[in-house]
């Protein structure tokens, strides 16, 4: 984990990637004021919570399917009770009021239309229709306690968190209970004060690995945790098992490969891990620029294309999942025409191809290496033995791999990252 974290601060990652300007004219991030030019100026952007993304069937052309970017986002602005919606990315409304939800927190949304918000103050569940541009109640759940957060499964069960309980509840689609789990306790395994819930399964669309789980965070936003879908515990992590002295994570998204994504309010960062919940990355510093985020609170993933939307305190953000990684050292540096050969270790923070090849120093091509190689995260080793694509020993001098990244699916394949790492040979 110290060397991971020693990479973090001598690197900034573009895991999350701002889109080509091509597909978003720059604009990828919405702050108060464009809010405000699109739904008037009274209107009152106040402590941004859950955030959902679907592709509507409703919107969907049938005779074509190179539309799946016209996605529906369903955002949470818990200080004025409402639901903010932006149907297909083109038209921006506005649904409900303090007088419907009180203090809401989570929402998920399904391809019917159907979304669920986590009345959080009215101690319920509350199941909204969108259909032809508006949305309407048409069912509630009340819980034992205030529900923070809820999503779908592939079979439109319902996952909510239930802050008060510390439990975790499961009605089917017809809103009748199949399950609870959640023993009260901040010891392995138990769950105290749940908060942010994402769940994925193994019937599940863009689900590479079909892997099925559940992972929420809890204990005050010092812990994630990972069970089964039955609610066996599975594993989990907190703050100091990511070097953090302190951290509040908050919300949680799950990408196409059954990566794990939790925004922490206190570190204005997003944290990466693998499906086993193995630490990959953290992405961001406080800011409004690049690479910076203010306050993340919710986030979610649409798996097909990786495209990630993210909540704000200020705003929110339009992002990529993309390819990036660095070169961890080559080992030896200097090699000799008597013991030729070095191994280079890359460290990558998403699932990628790889292209490598070797260059002398007049930049002539020496060597072919990989060409697409797919690896998941983390750190990959690939030896060369000091051999050209003709089978002799490179002369003495300088050589250098480089390393073309790609990402292994979806929109973030148009990013590429471009790696370097140097060598020499002695005679």
């Amino acid at each position: 984990m110290f060397f991971l974290l020693l990479i973090f601060f001598s690197h900034q990652p573009r895991t999350l990637a701002v889109p080509p300007f091509k597909h978003t004219l720059g604009f990828y991030r919405a702050s108060k004021y464009y809010l405000q030019l699109f739904l008037g100026p009274g209107y009152d952007y106040d402590d941004p919570q859950g955030i959902a993304a679907v592709k509507l069937k409703e919107l969907d052309n049938p005779r074509t399917s190179r539309d799946d970017d016209e996605l529906t986002v369903f955002a949470v602005n818990a200080g004025a009770g409402q639901i903010v919606y932006n149907v297909g990315l083109m038209s921006v409304r506005i649904f409900g009021n303090k007088k419907i939800f009180s203090q809401p927190r989570g929402i998920t949304a399904n391809r019917d239309g159907l979304v669920a918000v986590a009345d959080f103050g009215n101690r319920r569940v509350v199941k909204l229709q969108y259909k032809k541009g508006k949305l309407k109640i048409v069912g509630e759940i009340h819980t034992p306690g205030r529900p923070f957060d809820l999503c779908f499964d592939s079979q439109n069960n319902l996952y909510v968190t239930d802050y008060d309980s510390s439990k975790v509840y499961v009605f089917s689609a017809r809103d009748s209970l199949l399950r609870s789990f959640g023993r009260t306790g901040r010891a392995e395994g138990e769950i105290y004060h749940p908060m942010g819930i994402e769940v994925i399964d193994g019937k599940a669309k863009h689900n590479y690995y079909k892997d099925a789980f559940i992972v929420i965070t809890d204990d005050d936003g010092k812990r994630i945790t990972r069970f089964s879908l039955q609610g066996r515990y599975l594993g989990s992590v907190n703050n100091f098992d990511l070097g953090l002295v302190e951290a509040h994570f908050l919300y949680v998204a799950i990408d196409y490969f059954d990566c794990i994504y939790v925004t922490d309010e206190v570190n204005n960062q997003v944290h990466k891990f693998d499906h086993y919940l193995h630490y990959i990355i953290s992405e961001g510093r406080k800011g409004t620029g690049e690479g910076e985020f203010s306050s993340p609170r919710g986030i979610t993933i649409w798996r097909r294309y990786g495209q990630v939307f993210i909540a704000e305190k200020e705003g929110g953000q339009y992002l990529w999942i993309a390819a990036d990684g660095f070169v961890v050292g080559s080992y030896p540096e200097v090699f000799t025409r008597k013991l030729p050969g070095t191994t280079l270790a890359i460290y990558l923070t998403g699932e990628s191809k790889l292209y490598i090849t070797v260059v002398n120093q007049r930049g002539e091509k020496v060597r072919d290496l990989l060409n697409g190689l797919r690896r998941p995260p983390g750190e990959f080793l690939i030896f060369w033995d000091g051999y050209d694509n003709k089978g002799q020993i490179v002369p003495p001098g300088n050589y250098q791999f480089i390393i073309k990244l790609r990402a292994a699916h979806g929109h973030g394949r148009r990013l590429k990252k471009v790696l370097k790492a140097e060598v020499r040979c002695r005679a």
